[in-house]
């Protein structure tokens, strides 16, 4: 029965990309704006169906325009930030609302996906380069100040799924610069009600990790959207760290990003003491 249930899954995946390739090349082009985000919407669901993962949903998007069509109704878009696990996200998170992803650049290169990315707007980052993280902060500022919804992982690589890894601050400083409103978002995959690691990476290829998915009956992931956390006027620091708190509380796991902030604060402080104790012995031999 699962090879049989595998088999149909892939059938219809290869179906869905062709869907999904003729979708971006002839009709983004045409649809405008709006059109653009209803189709995206409707793919990711088409998407998940295929995949056999169910789209549980809690919380919703304050402004309706932006979680139907990835436009604001007004003012600066959302820069939304949510876990990573798998590239299965991509697809769960565009059911809740459209965004533009901000992506590695070895994306861009990979078959049949880079070519969706590009062509439905996806920020790519350079990791080799110094300034990539500046570029990339200024073409997210411009989309959001544009009214564009702009997404992004904090934690800058995939997870297992069971937890939080530390945040990286950099980037929730155009978020800042647009004044934009920042909207977490939680994502747990859960195989029969468990929380699974299928769907994650996990040192398996793209390929390896979807033919598990489709083999695999009772797939769900749910999805927190949590309230809103003002940007404007505030330090990316203090931002990212509200952020990691509030996700962190959400999937009941530690602040791994408030933990590493100790660790870094412990640290500096036993350094200190070590310089005074090293300015005070001349002096007590004195």
């Amino acid at each position: 029965m699962t090879s049989i249930r595998k088999a149909w899954r892939l059938t219809l995946v290869a179906l869905l990309i062709l869907i999904i390739l003729f979708t971006v090349t002839v009709l983004f082009p045409i649809a405008g704006n709006a059109g653009r985000g209803r189709l995206t919407r409707t793919l990711a669901k088409f998407s998940m169906w295929v995949m056999g993962i169910r789209v549980r949903v809690t919380g919703t998007v304050p402004d309706a325009s932006a979680a139907a069509i990835g436009w604001a109704s007004e003012g600066p878009g959302y820069m939304v930030c949510s876990n990573h696990v798998t590239f299965v996200d991509i697809f769960a998170l565009s059911c809740v609302l459209p965004v533009r992803f901000v992506a590695k650049k070895e994306i861009a290169s990979w078959p049949v996906f880079g070519l969706i990315s590009k062509r439905t707007g996806t920020i790519f980052i350079d990791r080799t380069r110094r300034r990539a993280v500046l570029e990339i902060a200024e073409a997210m500022t411009n989309a959001m100040k544009e009214g564009r919804n702009v997404l992004f992982f904090p934690e800058g690589t995939t997870g297992t799924g069971e937890g939080l890894l530390p945040f990286h601050a950099n980037l929730f400083a155009s978020a800042v610069a647009a004044e934009a409103p920042i909207l977490p978002v939680t994502l747990r995959y859960t195989k029969d009600g468990a929380v699974t690691t299928l769907v994650s990476y996990a040192h398996r290829d793209l390929f390896t990790v979807l033919k598990d998915i489709c083999a695999t009956p009772g797939l769900a992931v749910d999805i927190q959207v949590l309230p809103v956390i003002e940007a404007a006027g505030r330090e990316r620091r203090d931002i990212c760290a509200e952020a990691s708190r509030v996700m962190s509380a959400a999937l009941g796991v530690e602040d791994a990003t408030a933990a590493l902030e100790a660790k870094r604060l412990a640290r500096a402080a036993a350094a200190e003491r070590k310089e005074e104790v090293k300015e005070e012995a001349p002096a007590a031999q004195a």
